[in-house]
C-alpha cells in the first residue's frame, strides 16, 4: 500500500477496550478507558494538502466477541450511515435515527472542526484528533468530511473534491485488535494514516479527493529514516515490494521517516526532478528501527 504522511496533527489513533465480564449474579460493570485517535500522513508532492473535517466518530460495541474480521465484514458502511452519535449532522440530511445497531454505538470523538494541512504531519510526525473515555471494543472510525478541501502548489491554491460520494462525504476505518494500542496506564490510542499519494489525484484539470485512510500497527511496526540530498532535486523516497508501497517527502534538512511497513526485502527509490538521476537501491530490513546511509542525486 503506498503511504503519504498525514499531517503531523492527524496521524491516526484507534482504542481497543474490552469490556469485563463475569458470572456473578450482580451484573459487571464495564471497565472505562480514555481512547485517543492520532491521525499522520504519508507525503505527495504538493505544498499543501488542507483536508476539510467535520466530525470524527467511534463506534463501540459492548456485545459481540465474535471474530473481528467477521463482524467487521457484516458491519457496513451502509448499514451505518443512517446513525449518528448525539449531536452530530450527518451529511444525507436525514434525522439519525438512533446512535446504534447490532454491531455497537456511534460516539463523538471531542475533535475541533476545520481544515488541517495534513502535510504537516510527515516524517513520522502525529496529531492528536482528540480523545473520549469508553468502555467497550473500538470497532470502527467514521471521519466526516467537509466541503471546503484544497490543495496547494507552485503558490496557487486548488479546490479538492470528492471523487467518490457514495459513502456521503463519510470515511469509514475498520478497528482491529492489531491496530489497537494499549499504553502502560491503562489508557489505549489508534494511530491513523492518510495516504495522500493514493488519495489525491490530478485528473488534467482538477484535484479529486478519493480519501484512504488506514490504521498502523500497534508496535507502529516498522520505522525506516535516513537523508536524501540535494534539496534543489525536491527529492521523494518510496520504499515498496511485492506487497507494501509507502512514500516519504524530506524536509528541508534532507530527513525523512517512513513507519508502518512489515519486516522483508524492499527496494528504495530516491526520485528528483528531471535535472537528477533516480537511484534505486536493495535493503533487507530485519529489524523495527533501520537508518539508510545518506543518498545523494546526482545532476544529468
Amino acid at each position: 500500500m503506498q503511504k503519504t504522511s498525514f499531517l503531523a496533527v492527524i496521524a491516526g489513533v484507534l482504542f481497543f477496550i474490552s469490556c469485563n465480564k463475569n458470572h456473578d449474579p450482580a451484573p459487571a460493570v464495564p471497565v472505562t478507558y480514555l481512547l485517543s485517535v492520532y491521525l499522520s500522513d504519508n507525503p505527495t508532492r504538493l505544498e499543501e494538502v488542507n483536508i476539510d473535517i467535520h466530525s470524527v466518530e467511534i463506534k463501540i460495541d459492548t456485545t459481540h466477541e465474535a471474530d473481528e474480521a467477521q463482524i467487521a465484514l457484516l458491519d457496513t458502511p451502509a448499514n451505518n450511515d443512517s446513525l449518528g452519535a448525539p449531536g452530530v449532522t450527518l451529511w444525507h440530511g436525514g434525522i439519525p435515527a438512533g446512535n446504534h445497531n447490532q454491531f455497537g454505538r456511534w460516539v463523538t470523538l471531542g475533535f475541533q472542526p476545520g481544515t488541517y494541512d495534513i502535510l504537516q504531519l510527515r516524517n513520522g510526525l502525529d496529531m492528536l484528533l482528540g480523545a473520549v473515555p469508553i468502555s467497550g471494543t473500538v470497532r470502527k472510525i467514521r471521519i466526516a468530511l467537509g466541503d471546503g478541501s484544497y490543495v496547494k502548489t507552485n503558490g496557487t491554491s486548488f479546490p479538492l473534491t470528492l471523487l467518490d460520494d457514495s459513502t456521503n462525504r463519510h470515511v469509514y476505518i475498520d478497528v482491529l485488535q492489531e491496530s489497537r494500542v494499549i499504553n502502560s496506564d491503562g489508557s489505549m490510542a489508534v494511530y491513523l494514516d492518510f495516504d495522500l499519494g493514493r488519495s489525491v489525484k490530478y485528473n488534467g484539470d482538477a484535484y479529486r479527493l478519493f480519501p484512504y485512510i488506514r490504521t498502523l500497527p500497534a508496535d507502529r511496526s516498522l520505522e525506516i529514516d535516513g537523508h536524501a540530498f540535494p534539496k534543489e532535486a525536491s527529492v521523494a523516497v518510496s520504499v515498496y515490494n511485492n506487497e507494501d508501497t509507502a512514500t516519504a517527502i524530506p524536509d528541508n534538512s534532507g530527513y525523512f521517516k517512513i513507519r508502518g511497513l512489515s519486516l522483508g526485502r524492499y527496494s528504495v527509490r530516491y526520485h528528483g526532478t528531471e535535472n537528477y538521476n533516480d537511484t534505486t537501491t536493495v535493503f533487507d530490513i530485519n529489524q523495527n528501527s533501520i537508518t539508510l546511509p545518506p543518498m545523494t542525486l546526482r545532476e544529468k
